[in-house]
């Protein structure tokens, strides 16, 4: 019997080593894809993160904002500041004044000039009295 020839291309498609490259092309694309996919996703994830971070934050500053709001709008604090601006005092209460202490002058010291060592032996030297000028 005499084998038949078959075209090279047909034995080429069919042999486990062409299976066996193009497996492992389409290994390597398929990695470059996911390489490519996930470079792309870590600034955004990174990005999310912060603005997150930011939105509770604000959240934070929105609820102390509410908080000092309704503060100012409670009667206490209007009365408060009614007495403390203008004086206002309600029926029947009186207002007592504390004023500060006087203040009492400070007694300055006179400073002396200093005269040098040398000035001090000379008078002491000649046995004369020296007098510090002021």
């Amino acid at each position: 019997m005499r084998k038949e020839k078959k075209p090279f291309f047909k034995v080429l498609f069919y042999s486990y080593f062409f299976s066996l490259i193009l497996i492992l092309i389409l290994i390597l694309f398929l990695f470059g894809l996911l390489k490519n996919f996930f470079q792309k996703r870590q600034p955004l994830i990174r990005e999310i993160s912060i603005l997150e971070e930011e939105i509770r934050k604000l959240e934070g500053e929105k609820l102390n904002l509410l908080e000092t709001l309704e503060y100012l709008k409670s009667d206490f604090y209007k009365e408060k500041e009614a007495r403390e601006k203008f004086g206002l005092q309600k029926p029947g209460e009186k207002a007592v004044v504390i004023l500060p202490p006087e203040k009492k002058e400070e007694v300055k010291e006179t400073t002396q000039k200093e005269i040098s060592n040398f000035k001090k032996w000379w008078y002491y030297i000649l046995n004369k009295t020296y007098e510090r000028k002021k």
